[in-house]
């Protein structure tokens, strides 16, 4: 695949499918598609909708069959991609499979950039089996270029609280965090949002954290603040790791990423409690994405916020 420039990139996404609403796969496959990748798809689960309704039905991806399938594309010559994207996996089984094809596809095309958005859990509530948190640890992110946990989700990878002790060192503790999971593989870590009031600021305000690895202890690190929406939504964070995975590909550069795709989705947000219909009874989780009445805002890609150089931890 030479003549990078030239040609559709090739994106495989494992992750999570619904038939109604938008999360996991349903959203990183029109974001992508629209920016114009070539989008392959693995769904963890094919779920009749998210798991905040009170009923769900459907299937769960199985080991033997998520390997049946990474099978036949290695046997048809199939696997030669641009980027892996992977959230929702469910068990640590299935992470451990996920980890070792990634690896092969990586042995075999090393200009693979692989962006994984580690699903655990938010707010203290576990998303996933248990078992995800060492394999994410031991396997995922020493193969991992972009990762885009919450703050949650970094607390259980680093065995340590991030925030919510209020001292005057917590911005330091933040980003020797970011750092300890540079520690463990990836280039470039993003935190999607912190409420700013947990570290000192606005209540009305969240913030974006991000480090890019230079090289040996030189770090290029930055925040984004960004205004906290009164309202609940679900396919956030997938929404964000497709745009993220999207916007490095067009730009090379992190802070130029994360500009647009916090951007975006906050517009997308806007637009989502414009057009906001009622709430099912049976959806506890929020409003579902309005993302296809969004498509010129994820098409414009107008950048709205900005990112600030953090230059203390910059060296």
């Amino acid at each position: 695949m030479s003549n990078k420039s030239h040609r559709i990139p090739r994106a495989l996404s494992i992750q999570s499918h619904v038939v109604y609403g938008y999360v996991g796969n349903k959203c990183a496959a029109f974001i992508l598609q629209l920016y114009g990748f070539d989008v392959d798809l693995i769904n963890s689960v094919h779920f009749s909708n998210h798991t905040g309704y009170k009923t769900v039905k459907g299937s769960r991806l199985s080991v033997d069959e998520l390997r049946n399938i990474f099978q036949g594309l290695l046997t048809n010559n199939l696997l030669e991609y641009d980027y892996i994207l992977t959230g929702y996996m469910g068990s640590g089984e299935l992470l451990h499979v996920v980890a070792e094809y990634i690896q092969l596809i990586k042995s075999k095309f090393p200009h693979v950039k692989y962006v994984c958005d580690p699903v655990i859990g938010d707010n203290n509530k576990l998303y996933v089996d248990r078992t995800c948190i060492d394999v994410y640890k031991n396997e995922i992110l020493p193969l991992a270029d972009i990762i885009t946990p919450n703050d949650f989700e970094v607390e259980l990878l680093i065995d340590k609280q991030l925030i919510g002790i209020q001292n005057d060192n917590q911005d330091d503790i933040i980003w020797q965090s970011l750092r300890c999971l540079h520690n463990m593989g990836p280039s470039h870590i993003i935190i999607s949002s912190l409420s700013a009031d947990k570290i000192g600021g606005n209540r009305n305000m969240l913030q974006l954290r991000a480090s890019s690895k230079l090289a040996d202890n030189q770090y290029q690190t930055f925040r984004i603040d960004f205004p906290r929406l009164e309202s609940s939504f679900t396919g956030t964070g997938d929404s964000f790791s497709a745009l993220i995975l999207a916007w490095f590909h067009k730009e090379n550069n992190l802070i130029c990423a994360c500009e647009k795709a916090i951007s975006i989705i906050h517009q997308i947000l806007l637009k989502t409690l414009e057009l906001a219909k009622p709430i099912s009874i049976h959806n506890t989780c929020g409003n579902e994405l309005c993302l296809v009445e969004s498509k010129t805002i994820i098409e414009s890609a107008k950048t709205i916020f900005y990112a600030v150089l953090n230059e203390k931890c910059n060296s």
